[in-house]
């Protein structure tokens, strides 16, 4: 039913990537402690995700052992490979959803399209109760963990390990603040987000990877845009002279064919050699293993600034 084909594209509408490589863990989250009672049913017991990140929020919010259901290239935490699919970037199946009797649902706000959401809740009766969320900063990751721990009822779990993601995020902001030999404020780089190279699409300010270059002290390009993910032209970029340039990979084998550009010796990226390949996985999740991509753009930001 569901073809990878479509996981370099999601980001195009404002959906994740969907990679099948997993880097990174979620085995330093606090877990919810096992009881003796079971789950109070007023609290949902079969979750239901409908995109990769969103699994791995349920289980930061103490949740992972209630998912029934994810969707297509969930990897994280391990056992959702074992779990049932029931959705990708194209396609819900309603039926197989039906027969997991899900009683929460969650989204994220532009990564399903709203005739699906639609659909679903169609479907569902009022017991079904639904969960979106649109991180567009990092921040908004820890409310979003803290939004599906209290639906949980596993506030504690929830808490910890959102406070723990904010204190990853101050610790990147403090570390580009007091960098060793520069102002970060007076060295802004100029930098290039490459979504996909055919037809040429990059990201506006609003997408939380804008966040993150912003935090790490670079200019982004394009970010006044006023679509979130851009067509731009070859000349236009060359003309705003990109000192790096980032895409994200499906795969760490995957090497981007970067000739387009470094056949521009001009360019401030070519002469910097700063044509950086990253893991989908570490970097179009919003999800705490964002905070891998984050400190990998910031390296790279800093070795040309």
């Amino acid at each position: 039913m569901f073809s990878k084909g479509f996981s370099i594209g999601l980001i195009a509408s404002q959906v994740l990537l969907g990679i099948s490589v997993s880097l990174g863990s979620n085995d330093g989250f606090a877990k919810q402690e096992p009881s003796p009672q079971p789950y109070s049913q007023s609290y949902p017991q079969r979750i239901i995700t409908l995109a990769p990140h969103l699994s791995e929020l349920v289980d930061a919010a103490g949740g992972s052992e209630r998912l029934v259901s994810v969707s297509a290239f969930s990897n994280l935490p391990e056992s959702v490979k074992q779990l049932p699919v029931t959705s990708d970037a194209r396609s819900i199946d309603l039926e197989k959803m039906k027969s997991l009797r899900p009683d929460l649902i969650i989204y994220w706000l532009g990564g399903t399209s709203e005739s699906q959401i639609q659909s679903i809740k169609k479907t569902f009766n009022q017991d079904v109760q639904f969960i979106s969320v649109q991180p567009k900063k990092l921040p908004d990751i820890a409310t979003d963990i803290e939004t599906i721990g209290k639906a949980l009822g596993t506030d504690s779990v929830a808490k910890k390990n959102a406070d723990a993601l904010r204190l990853r995020i101050t610790e990147l902001n403090t570390k580009q603040q007091n960098p060793k030999q520069k102002n970060i404020s007076e060295s802004k780089v100029r930098v290039f987000y490459q979504v996909w190279a055919q037809p040429l699409m990059t990201l506006n300010q609003d997408h939380i990877i804008g966040d993150i270059i912003q935090r790490c002290g670079g200019e982004q390009l394009f970010a006044n845009e006023k679509v979130l993910v851009p067509t731009v032209s070859r000349e236009a970029v060359i003309k705003a002279n990109p000192e790096i340039i980032f895409t994200a990979v499906d795969s760490a084998k995957i090497k981007t064919d970067w000739s387009m550009w470094s056949s521009f010796p001009q360019l401030a990226a070519t002469k910097n050699k700063a044509f950086i390949d990253l893991d989908g996985d570490i970097i179009s999740r919003p999800s705490p293993r964002i905070m891998q991509g984050a400190q990998k753009i910031c390296a790279e930001i800093n070795k040309v600034r």
